[in-house]
């Protein structure tokens, strides 16, 4: 099943179109998996997702971002779903209960990715690969954060007349990683060479996304400072006041 993906502006709301005859038909999102197989896969999709959120944030996108997330591709069956690792759908607003029934929301997913992991990644790179194109995803990424399961830790493909094709990496020196251009996201994801980890690239602040645990030792970095600005200048008040007290 293929539906054609709808153009919509980012000022419009989303578009949620119900299953005609089936206005009530729930689509449980949990697939009572495991999120992920290691500590190394659980930190590359939550990572990913919080990227992704920033950068729709940048844009002032409306979309959907989920890690894990139930993608149905049957309105026969509610058992027929995959569950991607990471899900962006444009002008999308799911539910955080529901999983992503592309007959809903009269498009697919824009954009998917699988994280490697020692039971998952023959099946990403086969039969959900085929899946993705036969949907009609725009963008599939697999990144491999073991670094031992994938030919390249990172590759992507771009879907052109109902089928994948590779997404050429090139390496840029100037910020340290391999580099494959996401036409859906208008941004890169990047390779660092000297951690091997994935990131999204920021082009307005010319960084990268930091991960939501470099977020929090930011915010936590500057609590401490503004704990200490504020014990320093406590301490100076009191010097004020001792010094006035000893004029009087």
């Amino acid at each position: 099943m293929t539906l054609t993906q709808f153009k919509v502006s980012k000022t419009d709301n989303p578009v949620l179109i119900p299953p005609p005859g089936a206005l009530d038909l729930h689509y449980p999102s949990d697939d009572d998996e495991p999120m992920a197989d290691t500590e190394s896969q659980y930190y590359a999709i939550t990572d990913a997702v919080f990227a992704l959120k920033l950068h729709l944030q940048r844009l002032d996108r409306a979309a959907t971002v989920r890690g894990n997330c139930a993608l149905y591709y049957d309105p026969g069956r509610l058992t027929a779903y995959v569950a991607p690792d990471v899900l962006l759908a444009y002008d999308v607003d799911l539910p955080g209960t529901e999983g992503y029934a592309p007959w809903v929301y009269g498009k697919v997913p824009d954009l998917v990715m699988e994280m490697a992991a020692p039971t998952t990644h023959n099946l990403d790179s086969g039969p959900k690969k085929s899946r993705y194109a036969d949907l009609g995803i725009a963008e599939y990424w697999q990144y491999d954060p073991h670094h031992e399961y994938l030919e390249h830790d990172l590759m992507g493909w771009h879907l052109r007349d109902g089928r994948y094709e590779s997404i050429p990496l090139t390496y840029d020196t100037q910020r340290g990683a391999l580099i494959g251009v996401s036409q859906v996201l208008g941004t890169d994801w990047g390779l660092e060479s000297a951690t091997g980890a994935l990131r999204l690239w920021n082009h307005a602040a010319q960084s990268w996304y930091p991960t939501d645990r470099e977020a929090e030792a930011a915010r936590a970095t500057e609590a401490a400072r503004a704990d200490r600005a504020e014990a320093e200048l406590a301490k100076l008040r009191d010097q004020i006041r001792e010094l006035e007290a000893g004029s009087n």
